[in-house]
């Protein structure tokens, strides 16, 4: 532990987000369509996109894996999709491989 993570006066990347003080049920939606929860979802990801903090937000999320709300402005399944492909190893071409009958013999041997 830092030395610097106990003073109290040290300021902190939430002390600048203007979500701070905001109904958390805006972040938090619960819908009971899929349509309510898309336009509670648009509502908070509008006041994310003018913070300040957003990137330190969306960081912070994905660092402690975060489940729930909107952080970052995102929703849990963007910060899981953003997970996957950022711990996924690269990806190599699989070779191609024919096996008998499922190509004609004029392609095997163009291919040969």
């Amino acid at each position: 532990m830092h030395s610097n993570e106990n003073n109290e006066n040290e300021e902190h990347w939430t002390d600048h987000a203007i979500c701070r003080g905001a109904d958390p049920d805006l972040f938090f939606p619960i819908g009971y369509s899929a349509e309510v929860l898309q336009e509670q979802q648009d509502a908070a990801k509008a006041i994310c996109a003018n913070c300040p903090v957003i990137a330190d937000c969306l960081t912070w999320a994905l660092k402690v894996g975060e489940p729930d709300g909107i952080w970052g402005g995102t929703t849990p399944e963007e910060r899981r999709y953003l997970r996957r492909t950022a711990d996924a190893p690269a990806r190599k071409p699989l070779p191609v491989i024919v096996v008998r009958g499922d190509a004609s013999e004029s392609e095997h041997a163009s291919a040969a």
